[in-house]
């Protein structure tokens, strides 16, 4: 039972890199999406549960940055015009949905939309770990019975107010906590195990 599980497991495991850009919204910037767009770059390791689900591990290194320059139209009043420019590191944990069946490398399921969601953990310059909520939406598809790659969109609902330098003057609660950070990108995935025959039993 050991050997089939940890077989099973293997079947259906792939490790991957990821890259694009993430962007800011807050105080500075409140609507303007793809705003600052800042490198980003990871890896991820996915275990495929069955062809619906799947559970993601990823850790992004990226930017963040804003002016209130770039809103001269805008007021800001109580505070002094601010500008910030941090580095982040994000890890996330996810479950992801396939809406159609999907397995990496499988030929029968070449390709899927999906949506995502899980618990993220963000430390950005100068400051302690925050609690994250990431979720997003994407599409991948197999391109050998190996590699397989994608694109995402994906947010992060922090419970930190002052990743921008400014904080929410009604207080960080959750509420009226307005900071957020995205990511926006693409991803190629490796399936490292490979088997000369499948079982008819377990397919």
């Amino acid at each position: 039972m050991f050997s089939f599980s940890l077989t099973k497991a293997q079947r259906y495991t792939d490790f991957g890199l990821i890259g694009g850009g993430t962007y800011y919204m807050g105080e500075i910037n409140p609507k303007r999406h793809f705003y600052k767009l800042s490198p980003a770059f990871g890896a991820l390791f996915r275990i495929n549960i069955n062809k619906r689900y799947a559970v993601r591990i990823s850790g992004i290194y990226a930017g963040l940055r804003g002016s209130d320059s770039d809103f001269p139209d805008r007021d800001v009043p109580l505070r002094s015009p601010q500008s910030f420019n941090k580095q982040i590191l994000d890890f996330s944990s996810q479950l992801e949905f396939n809406f159609l069946p999907y397995i990496t490398g499988e030929e029968k399921w070449l390709y899927s939309t999906y949506v995502s969601a899980g618990l993220g953990c963000g430390i950005s310059t100068g400051s302690s770990p925050f609690l994250t909520i990431p979720f997003g939406v994407g599409f991948k598809v197999n391109l050998t019975k190996r590699l397989s790659s994608g694109c995402e969109w994906s947010f992060r609902k922090t419970f930190r107010d002052n990743i921008d330098n400014v904080e929410n003057q009604l207080g960080n609660t959750l509420i009226n906590n307005n900071d957020w950070y995205s990511f926006i990108g693409v991803f190629i995935t490796y399936k490292f195990f490979k088997f000369a025959a499948d079982c008819p039993a377990y397919n």
